[in-house]
């Protein structure tokens, strides 16, 4: 079984990544002011049985600030060429979710299957709410400073049904407490992915597992409810008493859904010899 970690320089960036366990890849991305800590339920679990690799994207956690124009696609596909990671299952929480969706349908070559938890979508018409409050958290941090703005943020509605949990709640605020606000001091210069992937999403074709908490902001169930109609064969799991940070939340049910989803992916692949099919992850080259 290996195990790896440190940086990868992408296009004059260090991107921090770690990589354990050995046989079909799973690749872990997690959502807006996270790091990779959000999978710390799920990444020992999974090396039991897959390779693993998660990593901080441009500007979060231990990576660097974006500096350049940049594409967070780009990023992916490059630490994966640098790894020798053929094809992998992405598991996509939150903003993670919707680059997950995004190189699924520019890669489609090198995924197996998605799992999104708790997905956004670009293109989505997200409530005047849902952006407010991110055009808040931005004024805030500008005016009174980035403390201030991580303060306000704890009180995000995505993080309500987290908030009620002390002992997993302490970890979320160590991560917003680290976050650099970068991306509400500058622009961020990443380059956007067009068309919209909510004009795309029936040329999904690998298989697809869809995870909801059923506390979890309307604006992301509406997400919800677009993906699954809108991606063909998509799996879909509604988390009953949880909210939005549901691997934490739930990490027994959230384990065992994705699991299955993995070891189904094998059997999927072993049964569709044809070369349009989504094939297995591969080990590490």
């Amino acid at each position: 079984m290996g195990s790896d970690a440190g940086f990868l320089d992408i296009d004059g960036a260090r991107i921090y990544y770690e990589d354990r366990g050995a046989g079909d890849c799973v690749i872990m991305i997690h959502g807006f002011a996270m790091d990779t800590r959000i999978f710390d339920m799920q990444f020992e679990r999974f090396t039991e049985r897959f390779r693993c690799v998660r990593y901080d994207l441009r500007g979060f956690g231990k990576s660097d600030l974006p500096t350049s124009p940049y594409s967070t696609l780009d990023d992916l596909r490059i630490m994966m060429d640098r790894l020798g990671i053929e094809k992998a299952c992405i598991i996509g929480l939150s903003l993670g979710g919707s680059l997950a969706v995004e190189f699924a349908l520019t890669c489609p070559q090198r995924v197996t299957g998605l799992v999104l938890a708790g997905s956004t979508l670009r293109g989505y018409p997200y409530s005047d709410d849902y952006v407010q409050e991110f055009l808040y958290y931005r004024k805030i941090a500008r005016r009174k400073g980035i403390a201030v703005a991580q303060t306000e943020m704890l009180g995000n509605p995505l993080l309500r049904s987290i908030a009620r949990k002390p002992d997993l709640f302490v970890h979320v605020e160590a991560m917003i407490r680290d976050y650099s606000g970068f991306h509400w001091l500058r622009h961020d210069p990443h380059r956007v992915f067009y068309p919209p992937a909510i004009e795309r999403l029936g040329e999904i074709a690998c298989p697809v597992q869809i995870i909801m908490g059923q506390h979890d902001i309307d604006d992301l169930q509406g997400v919800a409810r677009r993906l699954v109609r809108q991606i063909r064969h998509a799996r879909y799991t509604v988390l009953p008493g949880i909210g939005h940070i549901v691997n934490m939340e739930a990490p027994e049910r959230f384990n065992e859904i994705v699991l299955d989803f993995l070891t189904s992916l094998s059997t999927e692949t072993m049964d569709d010899p044809s070369p349009n099919a989504c094939v297995r992850a591969t080990g590490r080259q």
